[in-house]
């Protein structure tokens, strides 16, 4: 019998790193996306190509399905073996109703938060968080596109679970103890997450496509490098990473970001400016955790501040920071969207910025 999974999101990760992840016989794989068109084309063709990158080389490979489902189809929840959300932080939520039957949930919605927010929401208490450790694209270049229009181009990275009975049979996962999970948690959420936030920001000011296109600029490349060594830094004095897992994270992270083969796209990277600049969310958390260095975290300064001029039409959130310009100051939107007081020094260091040097 194949082990059955089901995939919310037919997105960079749920399609891209996911699909190709479980594309052995072992397991039979549906997913469940908004997007119509897409759902039809996965439907008539019943498989779509990854590239997945080795030894800075593509290795491509169909990836075959059972079903693709419209999100408001009535689905058969309870045959499946397994059902991952990669809908979005925010947008898994929305889904966890659907959920109550579920056999076995993972979350891969980059906030482990998610997991009490779907059990609470759904009554199910078989949901764990996961770990994608990997930078998927939600595209490809031009060239693998001409050939299959739904062709996504992802790294051979890892998902990292928690060692539980219950994950036992998902053979492809790495399974480590709490204490490394964590360290892995911490280093993807700050070594990872917020430089890719704010590569993407600096990048979009410069009308770059793509993340790699960002990074060969040497004024960005010398900015996420600096807030890279201001979080590391900081994870390491806080004691939440260890020395050699940190470094060696923010090594894998810079050659990531400079991955010309990934064609990872700056409008992905971006959106959602004002999740992403909240409270408690990436940036902002950066920002505080590097205040522990004994020197000023200037470079994540520059990220907020990119953060807040980004603007894509196509982005409801960055639209709707267009308009708060209108009749609000950059330190007044800070404090809205950051909670970053006008009369905390830390607010007028990072609105004070300078972006034309860039």
């Amino acid at each position: 019998m194949k082990i059955k999974i089901l995939i919310y999101g037919a997105g960079a990760i749920g399609r891209g790193f996911l699909g190709y992840k479980f594309s052995s016989q072992r397991y039979e794989l549906s997913f469940v996306d908004k997007n119509k068109e897409l759902i039809n084309k996965l439907n008539k063709n019943k498989k779509y190509q990854v590239a997945c990158i080795r030894k800075k080389k593509y290795i491509k490979k169909n990836i075959y399905l059972k079903n693709a489902f419209y999100i408001e189809d009535r689905i058969p929840i309870k045959d499946f073996d397994v059902i991952f959300s990669c809908v979005g932080p925010s947008q898994c939520y929305e889904i966890a109703n659907k959920l109550s039957e579920a056999k076995l949930v993972l979350s891969c919605e980059n906030d482990i938060s998610t997991v009490e927010g779907i059990k609470k929401l759904s009554g199910n208490q078989n949901v764990f968080f996961c770990i994608p450790d990997v930078i998927t694209s939600n595209t490809a270049s031009p060239k693998l596109l001409k050939k299959d229009s739904l062709t996504i181009v992802t790294e051979d990275g890892e998902l990292i679970l928690q060692n539980h009975a219950k994950l036992s049979f998902l053979k492809e996962a790495t399974k480590v103890s709490y204490k490394l999970f964590m360290m892995h948690w911490y280093s993807k959420f700050f070594i990872h997450n917020s430089p890719h936030a704010m590569l993407a920001y600096l990048g979009a000011i410069k009308k770059y496509k793509y993340i790699h296109q960002a990074m060969k600029n040497k004024k960005i490349s010398k900015i996420i490098r600096g807030s890279m060594n201001e979080i590391t830094s900081a994870l390491i004095k806080t004691k939440m990473v260890s020395k050699k897992f940190a470094t060696y994270y923010k090594e894998k992270e810079l050659n990531r970001f400079s991955n010309a083969l990934l064609y990872d796209p700056i409008s992905r990277v971006a959106r959602e400016p004002v999740r992403k600049l909240s409270p408690n969310n990436r940036i902002i958390l950066s920002l505080r955790l590097a205040l522990f260095n004994s020197n000023l975290p200037t470079n994540i300064a520059i990220g907020v501040k990119a953060a807040l001029q980004y603007f894509n039409k196509n982005d409801e959130e960055s639209k709707y920071l267009k308009n708060l310009k209108n009749s609000l100051s950059e330190r007044e939107i800070l404090k809205k969207i950051s909670g970053i007081q006008k009369s905390d020094p830390l607010n007028n260091f990072c609105t004070s910025q300078n972006l034309k040097k860039i």
